[in-house]
């Protein structure tokens, strides 16, 4: 979980200008992460990881009081209490590692497109001012 926080800090410390991140769509190497969160653009990656982000650190209780599509899941939960607690345990952990790789990933092609887009602005600039 700690990669993705890093990833997803390092994502707003570099994303200066957001709207740059507007139309602009992953790469062909990323169709995986494009199929599982979505056809959208690197702004909407850009939002949606930031507020992932905001809704893991406020913790799970934040999420059962919000009306949000998780929140019926979790009440659904609940009602399992005589299910394997020690097999729940592990298949959501597991599931929840493999979506915070994916998201980890997510954020840095965010990042490292953003950076693209910045080399290609400034080396304009540096072209024609020369």
């Amino acid at each position: 979980m700690e990669g993705y926080f890093s990833a997803v800090r390092k994502m707003e410390h570099t994303v200066m200008f957001p709207s740059l991140l507007r139309e602009v769509s992953l790469d062909e190497h990323d169709g995986g992460l494009e199929a599982d969160l979505g056809e959208g653009d690197l702004y909407e990656s850009y939002t949606l990881l930031k507020s992932i982000k905001q809704m893991a650190e406020g913790g799970l209780l934040s999420v059962a009081t919000q009306t949000s599509p998780i929140a019926p899941g979790l009440k659904e939960q609940k009602g399992q209490e005589g299910a394997d607690l020690e097999g729940l345990f592990c298949y959501h952990v597991s599931g929840l590692y493999r979506v915070l790789t994916r998201l980890t990933e997510r954020a840095k092609t965010v990042t490292s497109r953003y950076n693209q887009i910045m080399g290609q602005i400034n080396h304009s600039e540096v072209s024609l001012g020369w």
